[in-house]
């Protein structure tokens, strides 16, 4: 697997879909209402990338595995020079179970690692099983946990 530069016409898609899913996971998380939930998606992507694939301190890549894109990830460097933070990342459905969500964040630290880049941190959903079993695998541990229940 390669980490290589994401294309401007992937990024179009990753964007809405970005976008979409992740006013779902907010609203399974049950922290936004599905009425403001794409609205307030939006909003935060504009906040956070108004220059898009350019904008600065921010990296976008797709995972490529024997010419198949299967996957992206973009991070970003945090207000703390040396610490990035991943706000996005992305292992096809077809592609998952195979171990290439764990060679996929190996390869995130290599390239973190070469852009000077020292801490990575990054946000999981707590319905999210598979992905905090895939970070804790990778050598992530909990630094703030918030938790809720009905009443």
């Amino acid at each position: 697997m390669e980490l290589v530069d994401m294309t401007a016409k992937y990024y179009v898609q990753f964007e809405k879909n970005s976008i979409v899913e992740y006013a779902s996971e907010k609203i399974k998380a049950g922290t936004w209402d599905e009425k403001e939930a794409l609205i307030n998606a939006k909003r935060e992507f504009e906040v956070l990338i108004p220059q898009g694939l350019k904008t600065p301190d921010h990296y976008f890549y797709l995972f490529k595995n024997n010419d198949h894109e299967i996957g992206h990830v973009w991070f970003a460097k945090e207000s703390n020079e040396k610490k990035v933070f991943i706000y996005d990342i992305l292992i096809k459905p077809e592609f998952q179970n195979q171990g290439l969500g764990t060679e996929a964040m190996g390869l995130i630290m290599i390239k973190a690692r070469k852009l000077g880049f020292e801490k990575i941190g990054l946000h999981v959903f707590g319905h999210n099983q598979r992905a905090l079993h895939v970070y804790q695998k990778v050598g992530f541990i909990p630094v703030d946990i918030r938790m809720e229940r009905d009443l």
